[in-house]
């Protein structure tokens, strides 16, 4: 393919419309949720239903309305759609007496679960053999929950983890930016800021460009699936996955289940208990899920973003020694100007953040090291309509006006 340079693409790359763009971003909880062998969703009316295993009632869901709900190993917890919790199902350690009060986000492990208040603070309760009960304050937006460990996403981007260490699945990579995270067994995994989806604890991987990830709290993080750019799937473990394009996907014991964009679920691996053939309604025709998730908001917004990157390029034309250009009077002007340019890129390819690129959690765009950017979705307009592409581009660096330029590497069509 010919190299094209497009000075004019950077800033709209940028700072696109977020409407017209989707990547991941930290979930305050889903419609869908796998426990050990046993899957529950919310449908269309904001009922519940459940399938699979059920010698702990565990796929007896409460009537009632619900906006969330998240499978644990043998039970299950909901939120109500009066900000009220629902737990049913094994109740070994107390796992299903959920605190009084009102809440936004409630996730459960294996013995244990949490929940987030309206102030972003967690509640938990179950079984504390690890203190994985015992919360930190936050405020936090998102909660995962592992077998006997919990963690917490922040608005910035960094999370907090607290109960066992065994594997060293709470020590969080230090100075490290998420989208969204996830916990396991003696895992925990997360969506970096860049789109690359990592492991720490007993699995230590990386597994690419994801956008959503989940594996089961009761198992090794090798049984993880995510969700591609494309909205495929990508299950590394398992042997078969469809093909379609789903939205979000739940991970069981040796199972997985996804919710496709028009609301229907479909389900692939262990169907021992059932656990991987969704139930169809009355008329007995396929049940339609809810199948939008609530949001964290990004870190900051298009004007915010905009207004970073405008007070870093003007503070760097004020004072080039602050983005490392030193002008060595025995020099030639442009040889100095080329050689401070050169430093002030590598010192950017080190630590974007320094350079004011932040790529917000909602914006379609992730950026690699060397500041190559990978954008999943964007529309192009074309002669005969609108088109919808992904696109490679690598960093060009700096034009004579001190503006950031990419060029194209490749790109196609989102099918």
């Amino acid at each position: 393919m010919v190299v094209k340079t497009i000075t004019n693409w950077s800033t709209w790359l940028m700072f696109i419309g977020m409407s017209n763009l989707l990547i991941p971003s930290a979930y305050a909880g889903s419609t869908l949720s796998a426990g050990r062998y046993h899957v529950c969703g919310i449908k269309t009316d904001s009922t519940l239903v459940c399938w699979g295993k059920n010698d702990n009632n565990q796929a007896t869901p409460p009537e009632g309305t619900f906006t969330q709900v998240s499978a644990g190993y043998d039970f299950n917890c909901a939120l109500r759609t009066d900000g009220t919790l629902a737990c049913w199902g094994r109740d070994n350690h107390g796992e299903t007496s959920p605190p009084p009060g009102y809440y936004k986000q409630v996730e459960t492990g294996n013995s244990h679960a949490c929940a987030l208040d309206e102030n972003g603070v967690p509640k938990c309760w179950g079984s504390n053999r690890s203190g994985q009960i015992d919360a930190l304050p936050g405020p936090f937006q998102q909660l995962t929950l592992g077998s006997s460990h919990s963690c917490g996403f922040k608005a910035d981007g960094t999370a907090e983890c607290w109960g066992s260490n065994s594997f060293g699945q709470t020590n969080i990579p230090a100075e490290t930016t998420f989208s969204s995270i996830v916990a396991g067994n003696v895992s925990t995994c997360g969506i970096k800021i860049d789109g690359i989806a990592i492991c720490w604890g007993q699995t230590t991987k990386s597994y690419g460009y994801l956008t959503q990830i989940d594996f089961y709290s009761s198992s090794s993080a090798s049984g993880l699936c995510g969700l591609k750019v494309d909205n495929t799937l990508s299950c590394p473990s398992m042997d078969y996955v469809p093909s379609d394009v789903f939205s979000y996907v739940t991970v069981g014991s040796g199972f997985a289940c996804g919710l496709k964009t028009e609301g229907l679920v479909a389900c692939w691996g262990n169907n021992k208990y059932g656990q991987a053939t969704p139930p169809k309604g009355e008329d007995g025709k396929p049940i339609v899920f809810k199948h939008k998730v609530t949001p964290i908001p990004p870190l900051f917004t298009e004007a915010e973003l905009k207004a970073k990157l405008n007070q870093a390029r003007q503070a760097c034309q004020a004072d080039p020694a602050s983005c490392g250009i030193q002008i060595n009077p025995d020099t030639e002007l442009e040889q100095a100007r080329e050689a401070g340019r050169q430093t002030a890129i590598a010192s950017c390819q080190a630590n974007p953040a320094s350079c004011g690129i932040v790529i917000p959690a909602d914006i379609a765009a992730a950026i690699g090291t060397d500041l190559s950017l990978h954008v999943y979705k964007m529309q192009y307009q074309t002669l005969i309509g609108t088109s919808i592409l992904w696109a490679d581009l690598i960093f060009g660096g700096q034009n004579e006006q001190g503006e950031l330029f990419w060029i194209l590497r490749d790109y196609g069509e989102v099918k």
